[in-house]
C-alpha cells in the first residue's frame, strides 16, 4: 500500500468507528447522517481500490466487470436497507441519480478532461453500443411497471409478478453480457491485453475487499436509520435524499476514478 491508500484506510476506520458510536449512543441524528455518509464514501474508495487490485491480475475486461459489480456494494446495501425501511422513493431516486451521474455528468467530465490531457481519443465503439442497449432495456424495465400502474391497465393487478419477471430478465441479460465484457467482440482484432502488476498481495486484497464490504453493510444500515430523522430535521424530501445524497455517497469515489 502507498501512503495515500493507508490514509484512506485509517480515515475509513475512524469514520466507521465514529458512525457506530453515534448510532448506538443515539446521538444527534444529523451528525450521525453526515458521518455515516462520509464513512460510506471512504469504504467505497477502499472497495474500488481492492477491486482494481484484484482486476489487475485478470486483465482490463475482467477489471471493468469487477468494478461494475463490486464497486456498487455500498449503494446496493443502502438500497436494500432503505427498501426494508419502506423508503421506496429513496431507492427509485437513487437509481435515477446513479444513471444520470454516470451517463451524463461523469461521461461528460471524463471526455472533457481526457480530451484536454490526451487530445483526440479513440476507442472501440462496440462496448459503448452494448452498454447503451443494456441501459435502454433497464430503463424500459423501470418504465413498463410504472406505466402499468399509473395508467391503471389490466396488468396493474399483476404488478408484483411483472416486477419479479422483469428483474429476472435483467439479471439474465447482465449475466449474458459478462462474457462480452470480459472477452470483447470476437469480430474485432484487439491489441494484446496486458495484465497490470498488482501492488497488493492477493491475501491483502481479499482481506480489504471482505472487510470493507462487511463494514459497508453495517454502515449502510446505520445510514438508513439516520436518514429519516435527518430528512425531517433538514427539511429535505425522500426524492432529493435518493437523487443527490445516496447517489453521491455511493458513487462519488467511483465517479472520481472514472474521470481519472
Amino acid at each position: 500500500m502507498d501512503r495515500k491508500e493507508k490514509i484512506v484506510v485509517v480515515l475509513s476506520i475512524v469514520a466507521t468507528a465514529a458512525a457506530a458510536l453515534l448510532h448506538y449512543a443515539h446521538a444527534n441524528q444529523v451528525l450521525a447522517f453526515v458521518i455515516t455518509a462520509a464513512a460510506l464514501a471512504l469504504l467505497a474508495m477502499i472497495v474500488g481500490d481492492a477491486t482494481e487490485q484484484l482486476g489487475s491480475r485478470m486483465g482490463p475486461g475482467a477489471t471493468g466487470i469487477l468494478q461494475s459489480a463490486l464497486g456498487n456494494l455500498p449503494e446496493l446495501f443502502v438500497c436494500i436497507f432503505a427498501l426494508r425501511a419502506g423508503l421506496s422513493m429513496v431507492v427509485q431516486a437513487a437509481l435515477i441519480g446513479s444513471i444520470l451521474g454516470n451517463s451524463v455528468l461523469v461521461l461528460g467530465l471524463a471526455l472533457l478532461f481526457g480530451g484536454l490531457k490526451n487530445g483526440t481519443q479513440r476507442f472501440n465503439s462496440e462496448p459503448p453500443k452494448m452498454i447503451a442497449t443494456l441501459m435502454m432495456l433497464a430503463t424500459a424495465a423501470l418504465v413498463v411497471p410504472t406505466l402499468a400502474q399509473q395508467l391503471h391497465t389490466p396488468a396493474e393487478s399483476h404488478i408484483n409478478s411483472l416486477d419479479v419477471f422483469l428483474a429476472v430478465v435483467l439479471l439474465v441479460l447482465m449475466a449474458a453480457s459478462i462474457y462480452f465484457g470480459v472477452k470483447g467482440d470476437p469480430s474485432v482484432v484487439a491489441p494484446s491485453e496486458h495484465k497490470g502488476d498488482a501492488a497488493w498481495p492477493l491475501s491483502l486484497t481479499i482481506l480489504m475487499l471482505g472487510a470493507s464490504g462487511l463494514a459497508a453493510a453495517f454502515v449502510s444500515d446505520w445510514f438508513v436509520d439516520a436518514l429519516q430523522p435527518a430528512m425531517a430535521a433538514l427539511g429535505i424530501s425522500e426524492a432529493f435524499a435518493g437523487l443527490v445524497v445516496v447517489a453521491v455517497a455511493g458513487n462519488a469515489i467511483e465517479n472520481l476514478i472514472g474521470i481519472q
